[in-house]
């Protein structure tokens, strides 16, 4: 068996992670919102880059790229967002400069729904509510994901497998 990370490193034999631990969890799925959660961003930055940029004089035309690296900032804190669905949990995790993360045991959802704005959808994305009884995360969005019906599929299974594998019911 190849033990490999995902940047393709290899992890040697000592040092697997014991059973039971985060690190021992099987990723199913993993993604990161859009792009299109910005297209706001984008089209206001590029309307404020372009009226300098076209009708003030030669100094002023340097006021052009404030816009662009805002732009920039949004996209870059958009693409720090990652989404895991492990066997047992799912998790958020997201920040530039300091890492941070929500995590929910899928025996805790409650309930999960579907919602696609109108540019959402001409992009195929959509987004995933997830309501659990935890009460550091009551909600989680997943927001711009691509095939988002399915992905709540895969989660409402793995949600009920959890269940069953611990013995828990939902009392309404």
């Amino acid at each position: 068996m190849n033990d490999s990370t995902d940047d393709g490193t290899h992890i040697p034999d000592g040092s697997k992670a014991a059973p039971g631990t985060v690190e021992d969890e099987q990723i199913i799925w993993s993604t990161g919102p859009g792009q299109i959660v910005n297209f706001h961003i984008y089209i206001i930055a590029s309307i404020a880059a372009a009226i300098p940029g076209v009708l003030a004089p030669w100094p002023w035309v340097a006021l052009a790229i404030v816009p662009v690296v805002i732009a920039g900032v949004y996209a870059w804190s958009v693409q720090a967002i990652r989404y895991e669905l492990t066997h047992e949990r799912l998790r958020q995790s997201w920040g530039v400069l300091t890492r941070r993360g929500e995590e929910i045991e899928l025996y805790r959802v409650e309930d999960t729904s579907p919602t696609a704005p109108l540019l959402y959808r001409l992009n195929g994305r959509g987004n995933v509510d997830v309501l659990s009884t935890d009460r550091s995360a009551a909600t989680l969005t997943l927001r711009a994901i691509k095939d988002h019906e399915s992905i709540r599929n895969t989660i409402r299974e793995r949600v009920e497998a959890m269940r069953r594998a611990k013995g828990v019911r939902l009392v309404e």
